[in-house]
């Protein structure tokens, strides 16, 4: 009811939507359908049905107190989403493992994390469209070439620890029972959910792509932000507050790696790192010198907190956050 009340219905992306509704013998008629006086709720319905059936029937209310967005801004972020990454792609390669083809627990799993990605990746598109008039196919324009290009890397582009990561979750896919090639690409996509940053890096900057992506991993690994995120993201919250704040925790400690990546990417050479791995992490430690004493700061706290071996905890992260969030400060003082 909600979405028919809204104006997502009216975005032209949803066209397509409509009219895959119809048998295919009643293709001929498209213009009759597009004048159909349910239009609306037949849009509408196919949305809800997918949202709640891929995301969860919680998702809808979440995603909107968490971002601020309206239903319209929901539907947007969420079709958007699935089209960008390619999710409709991997959602259907999984189906296609039905009838034996690999074990229940595999398929279930590999719709589980693609799922987990897919919500990951709304919440963040839907922080662009709050307030805007953005349609589906101007995201799906806007970053779809960048995801593409990133993802078309692997394993390569990323991190240390978040390759270590996602060859971990593919193995466990793969143990499971899942198609190697499959669980492979499946595993890679979490660390991938920051293309957006990436792209507005880039775009803004009129550098590659890859030089961006480049940049921004690299960054994550050597001040720290990929363990940050991930031992946030490890926190087991009681309730939807501490699930809230745990969350703009995160984002926190993304706004503040891009912030540092834009910083970086000004004082370099132009599409510094499009080459390669070393040459990305040069340019991030040659930018580093110029605020040693924040860089040092913040390094030291993590490797104090880490060799304590007691496990992160959310105070300890806000202690850390105060030192990052430093750090960013000087970048944007300087870009």
């Amino acid at each position: 009811a909600e979405i028919v009340a809204s104006t997502a219905p009216d975005d032209p992306f949803f066209e397509g939507t409509l009219e895959a509704y119809f048998p295919t013998a009643l293709q001929p008629w498209r213009e009759a359908m597009h004048g159909h006086r349910l239009r609306r709720e037949i849009i509408a319905t196919n949305l809800a049905n997918a949202i709640v059936d891929i995301a969860g029937p919680t998702f809808p209310n979440r995603l909107k107190a968490a971002t601020g967005c309206d239903t319209r801004g929901l539907v947007t972020a969420f079709e958007a989403a699935w089209r960008v990454f390619r999710l409709d792609e991997a959602w259907a390669a999984i189906t296609a493992l039905d009838h034996g083809h690999c074990p229940a627990a595999a398929q279930l799993a590999l719709y589980q994390e693609t799922s987990l990605v897919l919500r990951r990746q709304t919440w963040w598109l839907a922080r662009r469209v709050v307030g805007g008039e953005a349609g589906v196919q101007t995201l799906v324009q806007a970053y779809r070439p960048a995801a593409d290009e990133m993802r078309a890397q692997g394993l390569d582009l990323m991190s240390p620890l978040e390759r270590q990561a996602a060859q971990a979750r593919a193995q466990g896919f793969i143990d499971l029972g899942a198609p190697k090639d499959l669980a492979l690409s499946i595993g890679a996509l979490s660390p991938l959910t920051s293309t957006s940053d990436v792209a507005d890096l880039a775009l803004s900057a009129g550098w590659a792509f890859l030089a961006a992506g480049r940049i921004y991993h690299q960054a994550g690994a050597i001040f720290g932000f990929d363990r940050l995120r991930a031992a946030a993201g490890g926190l087991m919250a009681s309730d939807a507050y501490e699930r809230q704040a745990v969350r703009q925790l995160i984002e926190d400690f993304l706004a503040e790696q891009a912030s540092i990546t834009r910083s970086i990417m000004a004082s370099a050479e132009r599409d510094t790192g499009a080459v390669s791995e070393e040459e990305a992490r040069d340019a991030v430690m040659a930018w580093a010198p110029a605020r040693q004493v924040q860089v040092d700061q913040a390094a030291a706290l993590i490797a104090d907190i880490e060799a304590i071996g007691e496990g992160w905890s959310f105070a300890k992260l806000t202690i850390v956050h105060g030192a990052m969030r430093q750090l960013a400060a000087t970048a944007q003082a300087t870009v």
